[in-house]
């Protein structure tokens, strides 16, 4: 009996082995399928590759950017801050997820700084806070953080 059980166990892993180098190459053309798609701004097809990888490889912080990433361009802030998180969690030393996600959250802060400057009149207290702190975020060299014309 404990010979057959150590037999089954070297068939299993000796298996296990050989499947290895092929799904790696699966996964490998799955993230090159997912960059393609994203770089030709395919985002549905790219978020289902992109997920699917996360699905079979959860542990792979660069996954989780490139959703980060995808949702940030998508419009989904929420969505994109919750994958930037998870990919710091897996590798908290990327520079580019803590940028991604500190420019997520300042175009978040600078959309709800207008919507407070548009909502109130210019003799409140709070017209004048926001639009401060809109003159302050202009100056920050950050692609979007510009009042449209007309405004201010």
């Amino acid at each position: 009996m404990k010979h057959g059980i150590s037999s089954l166990l070297a068939l299993l892993l000796l298996n296990a082995c050989s499947m290895m180098p092929s799904d790696q190459g699966n996964r490998y053309a799955l993230r090159s399928e997912a960059q393609a798609a994203y770089e030709n701004g395919e985002d549905a097809r790219a978020e289902k590759l992109l997920l699917g990888l996360a699905r079979a490889v959860p542990n792979d912080a660069e996954t989780w950017f490139y959703l980060g990433n995808l949702y940030a361009r998508s419009n989904r802030p929420d969505d994109a801050i919750h994958a930037y998180q998870k990919s710091l969690m897996l590798n908290g030393r990327d520079p580019r997820a803590w940028h991604n996600m500190g420019v997520v959250r300042l175009r978040e802060a600078w959309a709800a700084f207008i919507q407070t400057y548009d909502m109130t009149e210019p003799g409140n207290p709070l017209h004048g806070k926001a639009e401060a702190v809109i003159d302050a975020m202009e100056k920050i060299p950050l692609e979007g953080l510009r009042r449209p014309a007309g405004k201010g």
